[in-house]
């Protein structure tokens, strides 16, 4: 376990978000940026890790309470860093990833199987977000509720207007981080391909029928007024 504790950085706990959803938040030493873990449970009772966070003792006996960990996704080759002590910890657990991400994941961790060809089967609807280069995948959960989450990686931020202390707040601002819901200036560099394309893919998710939660992996979630949110991001690109 010695590697685990090795992975474990500062977080807070696993709160629920909604019916079958859980969020834990942390970050990485030297890294005030934000990161999210979220946690679904399948109506099977299995859980789903999207991008994993190695958490303390306390926060591991509360995620093991919720039900058996079965699926791992790696959401991008920038959320890898915790992928292989998950997998050790959970051998059983398959480890999945969007096919573009799938060579950076190889080089930490082995693959199982997509998230295209995978996550439908559990009833999840997967989105290639267009006007986007070939990064990550737009994901929507059933809740139990009868309700539905939408998880986001990086191609959108919602820090809020005030960054974290200390030079790495100073440089997160200066990257165009913190704000409203929104792709970051980084974000627009690295990502973005298309504006245009971009903004139909915001507004198209919108107008997801029941659409209660957005997660992203940076920032706070929504919960409530998914749709303006959504709307309202797609507005800011122009």
């Amino acid at each position: 376990m010695s590697v685990w504790n090795e992975h474990v950085h500062p977080h807070g706990s696993l709160d629920p978000l909604a019916p079958g959803l859980w969020q834990a938040t942390g970050s990485l030493a030297r890294n005030p940026l934000p990161r999210n873990m979220q946690v679904w449970r399948a109506p099977s009772g299995g859980l789903l890790i999207h991008s994993a966070i190695c958490l303390d003792g306390d926060g591991m006996e509360a995620l093991d309470a919720l039900g058996p960990v079965q699926w791992i996704v790696v959401p991008c080759a920038m959320h890898r860093a915790d992928a292989l002590p998950y997998r050790e910890r959970y051998p059983d657990a398959q480890i999945l990833c969007p096919s573009a991400a799938r060579a950076k994941v190889e080089e930490v961790v082995a693959v199982d199987g997509l998230c295209e060809t995978v996550l439908p089967t559990l009833g999840i609807e997967v989105h290639e977000p267009k006007g986007l280069k070939p990064f990550e995948l737009h994901l929507l959960f059933p809740l139990e509720d009868g309700t539905k989450a939408l998880l986001v990686t990086d191609s959108l931020f919602n820090l809020g207007p005030q960054p974290p202390s200390g030079f790495g707040g100073l440089m997160l601002k200066w990257m165009g981080s913190v704000g409203p819901l929104g792709i970051s200036r980084l974000g627009r560099w690295l990502l973005l391909k298309d504006r245009a394309e971009w903004r139909s893919h915001l507004e198209q998710m919108a107008e997801t029928p029941a659409l209660a939660v957005l997660c992203l992996a940076h920032g706070e979630a929504v919960q409530g007024d998914v749709d303006l949110a959504l709307q309202q991001a797609a507005e800011r690109l122009g």
